[in-house]
């Protein structure tokens, strides 16, 4: 998924499912370089619970990217963070809060284009992909003083998906 481009609704594809801590985890330990480079503290809690969305792998990837870089082009060095994956009963939370100044309109930063200081392109992609499982994306302030962003993904649920057609070759044989 380039940037700027919204994420692919859920396409069936075996590969579409991906454990959104899996991937959560991968991606907090790239940031923690940056964070540690920094001198920024960052919590990381991740549940141990399965955690299957029907979204592909690289579209979850660039929202998790989108929400996190927001924290390091939003807050000033050595600011503090946290990033959290936890399970309901039929979705995943991934929440990333800091403690920065906030964003002080909310809906304002979630219409495109239009926050202030940024296009507001990431939190309408990763809007976009909560969208895509049945969830949200909701913005207020966190325990943290700053910024919490909490995006709901719904559970992929097995026998719930499309299967895949096969292509067809030529008009069907006529039925007798």
């Amino acid at each position: 998924m380039g940037p700027g481009r919204p994420p692919r609704p859920a396409s069936g594809a075996p590969d579409a499912v991906v454990q959104a801590a899996d991937a959560f985890r991968r991606r907090a330990g790239f940031w923690a370089t940056l964070a540690e480079a920094q001198d920024r503290p960052c919590e990381l809690e991740v549940t141990c619970e399965p955690t299957p969305v029907d979204l592909p792998e690289d579209d979850l990837t660039a929202v998790i990217d989108s929400l996190v870089g927001n924290v390091f082009r939003h807050t000033a060095a050595g600011t503090p963070f946290a990033l959290r994956v936890t399970r309901t009963a039929q979705s995943v939370l991934l929440t990333v809060e800091d403690a920065g100044p906030g964003i002080l309109d909310p809906d304002g930063a979630l219409a495109r284009g239009t926050s202030a200081g940024s296009t507001g392109l990431g939190l309408d992609i990763a809007r976009r992909a909560a969208a895509a499982t049945g969830g949200d994306l909701r913005i207020d302030r966190g325990p943290l003083g700053g910024a919490r962003i909490t995006l709901t993904l719904g559970l992929a649920t097995p026998g719930t998906r499309r299967p895949r057609r096969a292509a067809r070759r030529g008009p069907r044989a006529a039925r007798t």
